[in-house]
């Protein structure tokens, strides 16, 4: 039987749309570190950027009670779209068939739109009414093949979910471990000063490893999720860039604070380097066109009063500390302006307070 053209656009716009969510939830679920999909990206992109514009004209304890939101959101309208996309695309290719192909089990055959999103809608669901029923072997194919892909992708977006929300608790319990152990302060140095025991660090480099090797798995799943990032808490504890702070900044009070002869050791050791690489790492994941800026004259000298209030607290705590402090603080200063700038972009393109990020005011 000759195929008419409005059929044959039928089956190729169908067609065009089941495969275009094909690829979008493979990329997504199966193939997460591509950091493509090209449904799931732009609409991730939208859904954010809505969610910014109302934030933003929101005072800070609504904000983020609003944007905590933000994340369920975009799973959910994702979820809601690929379904919707499946459906209808496979209405398209069903259509031309209603009557001649696919018919009523009883009476006349319906061949409006409406009718074949239903007959769409129960295969892929794999409901199978049985009131509309394929009459020949290809569709009859199809249908089967339909009720399989739906079968597939209700299976893979459960094991997204699932993959989603274990790497936010696994995020979520890091974030609360350092704000505990720098005893509910968030400031960095107070997370050396738990470490030391009488003025020694000898567990420091053990525990300094630990923290490196939890950064390095969130940075690795923010990677593999992009959708992560939008995952907002009420709390500034569990803030990605509060968490990103105290393991630079603790990473670079390490290099800098600390007396170079006593704690070479800890100071050279891979944990302290993993702990700053994969903080900026994660930083160039998240936002890639920030860079890396050199501070300016008050920023500088802010960053100096800051890196001298830490010795200071290192001291009273019986750590020993560099001995030409101004030579420490200007390491210090060259250290933040990797990362202070990139960490700024993305504590204002998520909508947090840097007041409420950085507590520490020297």
């Amino acid at each position: 039987m000759a195929v008419s053209g409005a059929a044959l656009v039928a089956y190729s716009a169908g067609t065009a749309l089941v495969l275009l969510v094909i690829a979008d939830v493979f990329l997504t679920v199966l193939f997460p570190a591509s950091g493509r999909g090209p449904v799931r990206r732009p609409l991730s992109r939208w859904t954010w950027r809505c969610f910014a514009v109302l934030g933003r004209r929101m005072a800070s304890p609504r904000r983020r009670q609003f944007l905590a939101y933000s994340g369920p959101v975009q799973i959910a309208v994702t979820i809601v779209v690929w379904v919707s996309l499946l459906v209808f695309g496979w209405a398209l290719v069903f259509q031309p068939a209603l009557g001649a192909g696919i018919d009523a089990a009883q009476g006349p055959t319906s061949k409006s739109f409406a009718t074949a999103l239903y007959y769409s809608g129960f295969s892929i669901t794999t409901l199978g009414t049985g009131d509309v029923v394929p009459t020949t072997g290809a569709y009859r194919l199809l249908t089967v093949l339909e009720a399989g892909l739906g079968f597939s992708v209700f299976t893979m977006v459960l094991t997204y979910f699932l993959s989603i929300y274990s790497a936010l608790v696994s995020r979520k319990s890091f974030a609360a471990s350092l704000h505990h152990r720098t005893f509910g302060s968030g400031l960095p140095v107070q997370l050396l000063v738990g470490l030391a025991d009488d003025g020694e660090l000898s567990g420091a480099r053990h525990e300094l490893s630990k923290f490196a090797e939890f950064l390095t798995h969130t940075s690795e799943t923010h990677r593999s999720y992009p959708v992560l990032r939008y995952f907002h808490f009420r709390h500034h504890r569990y803030a990605l860039p509060r968490l990103l702070l105290i393991a630079l900044d603790g990473a670079a009070l390490v290099r800098c604070c600390l007396d170079a002869d006593r704690y070479r050791g800890l100071i050279r050791s891979s944990g302290t380097y993993q702990l700053a690489a994969a903080g900026l790492e994660t930083l160039e994941e998240l936002v890639p066109r920030a860079h890396p800026e050199p501070a300016d004259a008050a920023a500088a000298d802010q960053w100096c009063g800051r890196f001298r209030h830490c010795v200071d607290v290192l001291r009273t705590a019986g750590v020993t500390v560099v001995q030409d402090v101004d030579r420490g603080a200007a390491e210090y200063v060259a250290l933040r302006e990797r990362w202070d700038a990139p960490l700024r972009a993305l504590s204002d393109e998520m909508l947090y307070d840097w007041e409420e990020i950085d507590v520490m005011q020297p």
